[in-house]
Parts: C-alpha cells; sequence; structure tokens
C-alpha cells in the first residue's frame, strides 16, 4: 500500500519529536541516532529515509521549529498598520513564539550548539535573518512615507528582536526575577515604546 502524504508528514514530525527529546536530555553530541530510533519507537536506519545525517535533522528542527516563523508568516496586509499597532503584534508575536514551552526545549539545545559547533552558527543566524527580512521592509516603507525618521531599518529591526530575545532568555532559561516580575504586556509595551519615541516623526 501506498504511503500517504500525510503518513510521511506525521513519521517525519514523529521522528523530530523524538529527536528533541533525546537532544534536550542528552545534548547533540550525546544523543545517537539509536536512541532517537528507540525514543521515536522506530528501527535506525528509517531517520536516514527522512534526514540524511543528525546534523541535517538537527537543522530541520530549528528550520521548522524558531519562532521566526512566526513574523515570516504576518499577512501582507499587516504592512497597512500603523507604526505602534505593528510593532506591538510582531513583539507580541515574538515574544509568545519563543516563550513557547515546545520551542524552549530548541532554546536550551541551541544555547551550548552555538557555543560549541561554531560551523552551525551560518545556518542559525540565516533562520533569524529570513526572519527579519518582514520587518526591515515594513520601517524601511513607513520611514521612506515620512511615518517614521530615517533610520538604519536593519539595525532597528535587529535591536528590537534582540530585546525580547534577551528578555525571553533572563525569563525561561536564567529564571531571574528582575525579568519575571514583568508581564508579557509589560514588556511588549517596554519594547514598543522604546522604539518608538526614538522614530516617530516629529
Amino acid at each position: 500500500m501506498a504511503r500517504t502524504v500525510t503518513t510521511v508528514e506525521d513519521r517525519r514530525e514523529q521522528i523530530m519529536e523524538a529527536a528533541l527529546r533525546v537532544f534536550a536530555k542528552k545534548g547533540f553530541d550525546g544523543a545517537s541516532n539509536k536512541d532517537i530510533a528507540e525514543e521515536a519507537d522506530i528501527t535506525p536506519g528509517l531517520i536516514y529515509h527522512y534526514f540524511e545525517s543528525k546534523e541535517a535533522l538537527l537543522k530541520a528542527i530549528y528550520q521548522e521549529r524558531s519562532p521566526v516563523n512566526i513574523i515570516r508568516s504576518i499577512p501582507d496586509q499587516m504592512l497597512a498598520l500603523p507604526p505602534e499597532q505593528f510593532l506591538r503584534f510582531a513583539v507580541k508575536q515574538m515574544l509568545t513564539g519563543i516563550e513557547d514551552e515546545k520551542f524552549l526545549p530548541l532554546l536550551r539545545i541551541y544555547l551550548p550548539e552555538a557555543i560549541y559547533h561554531p560551523e552551525m552558527a551560518p545556518f542559525m543566524t540565516a533562520i533569524i535573518a529570513q526572519g527579519s527580512q518582514f520587518m526591515e521592509g515594513y520601517l524601511a516603507a513607513k520611514m521612506e512615507s515620512g511615518e517614521l525618521c530615517k533610520a538604519d531599518p536593519a539595525l532597528v529591526t535587529n535591536i528590537v528582536m534582540g530585546g525580547v530575545m534577551n528578555m525571553a532568555l533572563r525569563r525561561q532559561v536564567l529564571h531571574d526575577p528582575l525579568s519575571l516580575k514583568y508581564s508579557q504586556e509589560e514588556i511588549i509595551d517596554g519594547v514598543v515604546s522604546l522604539a518608538l519615541n526614538g522614530l516617530l516623526a516629529r
């Protein structure tokens, strides 16, 4: 019987879920395809049908689970929103995505990988760059129209995204009480108001 697309997608998702759990427990270097196969209740050889290597499997997880996908998927209609409304929406989407319980294990895997496997850095930064392009384009258009002051839209985007990531890391990884005392709404208010106070046309 021929496999359906749903079956293929489900099996791929099953392998990624299992790998995420194993990587979180054993680390990337400590995990083997055998460990992942046991966790997924499949044969080790089946993994290679979907992913050519353990590295390719990790890259697929980053690519598909990254919260920057949320920014990439913002509909084009959002380009018509005024700056404050757009930034509030974008920052909320980013913060919610980063603090989602499904993303947190990936974040904990990412941090040591970024330190001990620098060859992964270009791939990871490329994912972030893809996610930032939409916001950069929006800011550039609003600066051109005079709704925002002229500035480097790429730099502004990095500052906004960096602020969100910083707060998420301090809250979810370091459990920093200074960050945990703020609600998501207060963080959104802070990031957006700081960005706009320096950008709004006067």
